[in-house]
């Protein structure tokens, strides 16, 4: 299979990045990858997928992994995953990858060790440059799901049309499940068991990074992880409903500029040039003319360390960094003045935050179950919404019509093949019902 070829295929199966933003996955592939990274790290606490995954399908990843390496000429893939979660790994398929280009690498049970920049150096040692991506320093970083989304497109012709999702939290018990894209989020935890929801919210992906489900509207995408009950009343629900405004408000009267908050960051500790507590200051006390303080939120992945474990104030230097990153992306306003670290900080080691800590700061250690169990639940939904923005770059463009009828699997939308962008599925058969400017709209 040539380049060109592998790279067509996963376009075609409308593939992204399943763990994060959605990175469409064939803008990935470049021949200057050397190292290819697996992120097995499954960061967030009560996320349960990439286990699952690694459990039943460790030989589907190898083949493909071999696969991506001969197609774009690397020279090893390496599986980074946390030793407590090695037990997942079949024995047999591990011994068999002694002496060949596929490696196992034993992570810390640390938090973010699923950041891209962090699990790069915990499995290399390489410190991917200020501003940069992986690419720069030969690296691919690719998530579990990703790769087996891969080896059903290549050896099954299968698209992206289901997505494995873990749903747990303040539940009797967890389960994985895969569900049809574009299901009503509510219409899924119903099917599968969860209906009282009375007194709780949902948080679709982790307790830390997760956002707030719109029950009535948000349906499932192909970056959905996980869906996270939790009582209303618990912090993480109170500090996601906190408007903006509050946040600032707190910070500029409560902030005692203690700079703990840029003392924990985990990218500072890898010798990134960034100071939280400056960014925290100048957005909250309204300093416009220190341009660099608002500036290296570039440089921010928004794993709140800095909210959860280093603020002694309570309060939320993640969110004030997600803020005005976000502003400055829509404006198109770059940090100039990247650099490259040469070493992490000397701190570094004694200032990680192991799992079990961040676990016990959030207060949800009653809801960490001791099984998460892979169930075969049959969705059947009547309707379907296909957002066409499902990744990151531009959205795609419905290619279908009101009253087409469509099959599983056939192209309803696409990004063209030169722009930033991939291709959506009808996840049922049925009939396109509507079209909008956000979503195709699909009637069994």
């Amino acid at each position: 299979m040539t380049f060109e070829e592998l790279q067509k295929i996963v376009y075609d199966a409308g593939i992204v990045g399943a763990g994060g933003a959605g990175f469409p996955t064939h803008r990935k592939f470049s021949d200057k990858v050397k190292q290819i990274i697996v992120n097995a790290a499954e960061c967030e606490p009560l996320m349960m997928v990439d286990h699952h995954i690694l459990e039943h399908h460790l030989q589907a990843l190898v083949d493909t992994l071999n696969l991506l390496l001969d197609v774009m000429g690397a020279d090893e893939a390496i599986i980074g995953i946390k030793g407590k979660n090695m037990h997942l790994l079949d024995k047999k398929i591990v011994s068999s990858l002694s002496g060949t280009r596929v490696h196992i690498k034993e992570i810390p049970d640390i938090y973010p060790a699923g950041d891209e920049v962090v699990l790069t150096y915990e499995t290399t040692g390489k410190i991917i440059p200020e501003g940069a991506i992986p690419v720069m320093v030969g690296v691919m970083v690719i998530n579990v799901e990703t790769v087996y989304n891969i080896h059903c497109a290549v050896t099954r012709g299968e698209s992206v049309t289901q997505k494995y999702i873990t749903i747990g939290g303040d539940t009797i018990e967890d389960i994985t499940v895969k569900a049809p894209v574009g299901m009503k989020i509510k219409e899924l935890l119903h099917a599968a068991g969860y209906d009282n929801l009375q007194g709780k919210a949902v948080i679709n992906g982790g307790p830390m990074m997760g956002k707030l489900v719109d029950l009535e509207n948000d349906t499932v995408t192909k970056t959905t992880k996980g869906l996270l009950i939790f009582p209303e009343t618990h912090s993480i629900i109170q500090r996601k409903r906190m408007p903006m405004s509050m946040t600032l408000k707190r910070a500029s009267a409560a902030c005692c500029n203690c700079t703990m908050c840029s003392d924990m960051c985990p990218r500072q500790l890898l010798g990134y040039d960034i100071h939280v507590h400056k960014t925290l200051r100048a957005a909250s006390h309204s300093e416009v003319t220190n341009a660099e303080s608002f500036l290296q939120s570039a440089l921010c992945c928004g794993c709140g360390v800095c909210t959860v474990i280093a603020c002694q104030q309570m309060l939320d230097p993640q969110a004030i960094s997600m803020e005005i990153k976000g502003e400055l992306g829509k404006q198109g306003l770059r940090r100039q003045n990247n650099k490259a670290p040469e070493k992490v900080r000397d701190e570094r080691t004694a200032r990680l935050v192991p799992s079990s800590v961040l676990i016990d700061k959030l207060g949800i250690r009653k809801y960490v179950k001791s099984h998460v169990e892979r169930r075969d639940v049959k969705f059947a939904p009547k309707t379907v919404y296909i957002e066409l923005k499902q990744h990151v770059g531009k959205p795609a463009s419905a290619i279908v019509k009101a009253g087409d009828k469509v099959k599983v699997g056939d192209v309803v939308a696409q990004t063209a093949y030169e722009d930033l962008g991939t291709t959506m599925h009808a996840s049922i058969a049925g009939t396109v019902k509507v079209v909008t400017d956000r979503f195709v709209i699909i009637e069994r």
